[in-house]
């Protein structure tokens, strides 16, 4: 995801983009926020920055849907419906169940949360 400057972008773990998300190419390999659909992040040592400021970053770039795979805390995090810099809604979901990705964003898998606390998402 890409905005104005060249240091203002991330690099996420997964995401669902329009079909035509070549067109927002805003510089090598960086499309600008309103091509993404889905952002995923899976925690790592810097789960912090997956759970503060890129909740943030994502919402004031008006992702649509942003969830976190937070491995520290055992959960999945769905964010969604960005509305002035901030996600309206906040679901949690825990093992035993499956995420509920809105069909907003065009596709409407089923997901584990055991899979995708598990898993292997590099």
């Amino acid at each position: 995801m890409a905005a104005s400057l060249a240091d203002d972008f991330a690099i996420p773990d997964f995401s669902v983009v329009d079909a035509d998300f070549r067109d927002a190419l805003v510089q090598k390999n960086c499309y600008a926020p309103n091509v993404f659909r889905l952002v995923l992040e899976v925690t790592s040592s810097n789960w912090a920055d997956d759970l503060g400021p890129k909740v943030e970053c994502y919402a004031q770039a008006g992702v649509p849907v942003y969830v976190v795979v937070d491995r520290r805390h055992d959960e999945v995090l769905l964010f969604a419906d960005p509305h002035e810099g901030t996600y309206k809604a906040r679901t949690s979901y825990k093992r035993g169940t499956h995420l509920v990705v809105p069909e907003s964003v065009g596709v409407t898998p089923k997901l584990s949360v055991d899979w995708l606390l598990d898993g292997e998402i590099d």
